[in-house]
């Protein structure tokens, strides 16, 4: 008895937290760019339909700088709150998520409207041919999968993770670290890459064509193809103190990787 008690009481507990959970869809007919402003983390995945689905909640985004979300403020209803409306400085909320959408164009705005202390980040799936702006705030991590659009990606200090992209990528992080796997090369822009203080970790194809410009500062630059002159070791590192230039495969688009304290891999994969 008391075991049959337990399991129901747990099955209506997860029954709870599946509903606090929100979600939201829109169609991206007419739309050919997203642009999404939070202060928290975010994790894009690929969707298969022509919308985008904006889901609280980010498994697997966690950061030890994720402000830890208090706990009358996990609360899904508000009782003081009944027949008012909240109310935000940065505009109104018509999702009912704290979130402000608006169409500009072919341009979809979206900017979440609420404190990180009040979020747990968000799930976005996403067309992977959509293109992307990203900004994430002060410390939010960005997680990114199978993209084959234009990506501009922000964040302060939190970690920027790219899977599967071709670009062309635009990523910044102050203090954070940038993991970018290409799975191809888009020729139609010119990619940028940059971290003040954290590592840049980036892997392309053997047969990539590109044209790179590597620079850190006080860290080391490492490569695994061959930009200058031909060593013995598979991951070769080269003076970071001034900008080290040269084609891969006879150049291409352009790569630029810089860090000023963190080191710089450049992986052949």
């Amino acid at each position: 008895m008391k075991q049959s008690f337990l399991l129901l009481f747990h099955l209506l507990l997860i029954g709870q937290l599946v509903n606090a959970q929100k979600s939201l869809k829109k169609s991206l007919t007419g739309i050919s760019r997203v642009e999404f402003k939070t202060e928290t983390n975010v994790s894009i995945i690929t969707g298969s339909t022509n919308e985008i689905i904006i889901s609280e909640g980010c498994t697997g985004c966690g950061s030890d700088s994720e402000p830890v979300v208090k706990e009358e403020n996990q609360k899904t209803e508000d009782e003081r709150a009944k027949g008012l409306k909240p109310i935000f400085p940065e505009g109104v909320d018509n999702t009912g998520m704290g979130i402000l959408i608006q169409q500009e164009g072919e341009t979809l705005n979206i900017k979440d409207l609420k404190a990180r202390t009040m979020r747990r980040g968000f799930t976005i799936t996403l067309p992977s041919s959509m293109a992307l702006k990203l900004d994430c705030g002060d410390i939010g991590n960005a997680i990114i999968e199978v993209r084959t659009s234009d990506l501009e990606i922000s964040t302060g200090g939190g970690a920027i993770t790219l899977k599967k992209v071709t670009g062309p990528v635009t990523a910044h992080s102050f203090t954070g670290n940038i993991e970018v796997d290409f799975s191809t090369v888009s020729q139609q822009a010119p990619t940028s890459i940059i971290s003040s203080s954290g590592f840049i970790d980036v892997s392309l194809p053997a047969n990539v064509k590109t044209s790179v410009e590597l620079k850190s500062s006080t860290g080391t630059v490492y490569s695994g193809f061959d930009i200058t002159k031909r060593r013995e070791d598979k991951l070769k590192p080269l003076n970071g103190n001034s900008m080290i230039t040269g084609d891969i495969n006879n150049g291409g688009a352009k790569i630029s990787l810089r860090s000023s304290t963190g080191n710089i891999y450049l992986r052949k994969k």
